[in-house]
């Protein structure tokens, strides 16, 4: 469907100009966001440098707390940060080997940096679209493993979650077998209204822990890793080989506490947007959501219907309403399309029975 593409951009050009879209955060222009941040500054206020300072050491123990970890280390990417906690465990281990889910970001959007880079070598847990059960776990450590990764949320898969009991059941095998288990929580933040725990509670399931602040936070980039001092004081060292160690980050931190300040809080509402709005897609004849009901903020999407005409009829909806549903698809295939769908403040740009009332409008000119 590579002939998809150019209908695909224009599409995404008419979503990125509607003065209303449902999905993520509200739209700031990068003047509104930098003068947010800095309206937040006295004069006396210091940047950091080179990974010292009030600023982003002050951050970085505030996250540590809020992750019950001993301490924490602001990167620029969790492409950095989550291949430096593998090559940690290995390195402790000694041994390269370590289990990825087939859908872990480490595994197919990095380019095989942990393996190219970082000499080592994956094993892969379970099936693509399903959840990682122990026996995978067992499965994978056929090989001597240095850690695991685990994906709390599993974006590729919906944002589904295990549930809390079998969370608990491998975590305590993987420390009885010596294994190190790491959690990929770039969308962690999701998870607390799911299992009814605190993000600490969560993340004590785990010996290293990544977060990132800019998918669900509104950041403009930046991660943090957070385990005990050991682990960090290794981080830090790894954080240089690779360049991460930058003159200044003050941009990024502070939009990172920004947000930690202003979304954090809000997400156990965006969740309830979530679950209010996707019966309202189940309910159209053709579109179904993965999961049906939402474990957290966010889902798969998928329509059947014929790509071509469908994206012709949403872009001229789209253009005519200057409001947008649905983000660009990221698969087409031959009668379908999907869409990946998280909700937060967009949500509240308008009220919930005017998005059910120009879905129900979107839906019938589109797919009639």
């Amino acid at each position: 469907m590579n002939n998809i593409q150019p209908a695909i951009q224009h599409y995404r050009s008419l979503f990125n100009q509607s003065e209303h879209v449902m999905v993520r955060h509200a739209k700031r222009s990068m003047k509104q966001r930098l003068q947010s941040l800095a309206d937040n500054l006295s004069t006396d206020d210091e940047p950091d440098l080179y990974g010292s300072g009030k600023l982003i050491e002050s951050f970085e123990q505030d996250v540590a707390q809020l992750l019950g970890k001993e301490a924490a280390l602001f990167l620029p990417s969790g492409t950095q940060a989550q291949p430096i906690a593998l090559r940690i465990w290995a390195d402790q281990a000694r041994t390269p080997y370590v289990a990825l889910p087939a859908t872990s970001h480490v595994h197919i959007h990095e380019e095989n940096a942990y393996q190219v880079l970082y000499q080592l070598k994956g094993c892969t847990l379970g099936d693509a679209d399903q959840i990682p059960q122990l026996d995978d776990l067992k499965h994978a450590a056929n090989d001597p493993l240095a850690a695991i990764l685990l994906e709390l949320p599993m974006r590729e898969i919906g944002g589904q979650l295990p549930s809390w009991e079998a969370l608990q059941e491998q975590s305590d095998w993987a420390r009885e077998q010596g294994i190190k288990l790491h959690m990929d929580g770039a969308r962690l933040w999701q998870c607390p209204s799911y299992y009814g725990k605190s993000l600490a509670e969560i993340s004590a399931l785990f010996d290293s822990v990544y977060v990132s602040f800019y998918k669900d936070l509104g950041g403009i980039a930046g991660a943090v890793l957070a385990g005990d001092a050991d682990f960090i004081s290794k981080a830090k060292i790894w954080q240089r080989r690779v360049g991460g160690n930058l003159y200044a980050l003050y941009p990024y931190i502070l939009a990172a506490k920004q947000g930690l300040e202003h979304y954090l809080p809000k997400m156990p509402v965006y969740l309830k947007h979530c679950h209010s709005f996707a019966p309202v897609l189940n309910a159209t004849q053709g579109v179904s959501t993965w999961p049906k009901t939402p474990q957290t903020n966010m889902f798969r999407l998928r329509i059947e219907a014929d790509p071509e005409r469908f994206l012709a009829k949403a872009s001229q909806w789209v253009e005519q309403n200057k409001i947008a549903i649905l983000p660009p698809p990221y698969k087409v295939t031959n009668g379908q399309l999907w869409f990946e769908l998280s909700f937060g403040e967009g949500y509240e740009t308008l009220m919930p029975e005017q998005w059910r009332e120009h879905w129900r409008d979107f839906s019938t000119f589109v797919l009639s």
